[in-house]
């Protein structure tokens, strides 16, 4: 029975710290990020004060999540690309958002802004400054009111 726990304990802690070595968070500068990700990050928001940038390394994947001064984040991929841009309830800046999710915002709720967008292969996820939030098709059509 001592030697069936001692091989159990044995492979918690093998799994443990396997689990640690495959998933690292580092504080990195702006200067680490890949190059597609700092220049959308000097297009559309240079006007904003990077609090910290975190770089996450999985088993399959690499993050990087910029966070700013103001609470606004992004998060790009390994190769630089956005995945989510959150504004913290603060409007976003609509340069790279595409221009049929932003004509169709301003159509169809005007005085609103987007304060969040999700892009995943399959949609787009926007959150609107009324508390909202929206699906589109990867080409920016719309589909829904997400519940």
């Amino acid at each position: 029975m001592k030697t069936i726990k001692k091989i159990g304990l044995s492979l918690v802690l093998t799994l443990s710290m396997t689990a640690v070595i495959f998933a690292q968070k580092t504080v990195i500068t702006s200067n680490e990020l890949p190059q597609k990700a700092q220049s959308f990050l000097k297009s559309y928001f240079s006007n904003q004060t990077v609090g910290y940038i975190v770089k996450d390394i999985e088993t399959r994947s690499v993050d990087y999540d910029v966070h700013f001064a103001n609470g606004m984040e992004i998060e790009f991929d390994a190769e630089g690309n956005w995945k989510e841009v959150d504004g913290e309830y603060q409007a976003l800046p609509t340069g790279f958002i595409p221009s049929k999710i932003i004509n169709y915002v301003t159509k169809q709720y005007p005085g609103t802004t987007i304060s969040k967008i999700e892009k995943n292969p399959f949609k787009y996820e926007v959150k609107l400054s009324n508390g909202l939030e929206l699906d589109f098709n990867t080409a920016g059509d719309f589909v829904r009111i997400d519940d």
